[in-house]
């Protein structure tokens, strides 16, 4: 879905501009651009954020085993990781989940993709 806003077109959401867009940068912005595709430590602890109970939107802060992964994956085209099922990672929106109903304790098997679209409805309804 192409929307129209001010001028401008973007894909849902105003923040992510619609494929083929031109923009004019900055020498400064291109810079930054070029250490971001680099080096993504320092992308990610720049400008990713993620959102803490306590605090809202934070920076991500890379552990020290993250850091060593990171690098792994930008420097080697294969990398095999040996990891504990439960680690917080997901690579697809369909990789199932199992959750637990706090209050009503029922147990079930989801999508990684249905548990953000239930939490996301669940947020915006409060």
């Amino acid at each position: 879905m192409v929307t129209t806003h001010k001028n401008k077109e973007y894909y849902l959401n105003p923040l992510i501009k619609r494929i083929n867009l031109s923009e004019d940068y900055t020498e400064d912005q291109v810079k930054e651009y070029v250490r971001c595709a680099q080096d993504p430590e320092y992308f990610i602890e720049k400008y990713v954020k993620i959102n803490s109970l306590d605090h809202g939107f934070i920076p991500f802060k890379l552990r020290g085993y993250q850091k060593g992964l990171i690098k792994s994956f930008h420097e080697h085209r294969k990398v095999v990781l040996l990891s504990p099922r439960q680690s917080g990672k997901c690579f697809f929106i369909n990789t199932m989940v199992t959750v637990r109903n706090k209050i009503t304790g029922e147990i079930k098997d989801i999508t990684i993709g249905d548990f953000y679209e239930n939490i996301k409805n669940r947020d915006q309804t409060m």
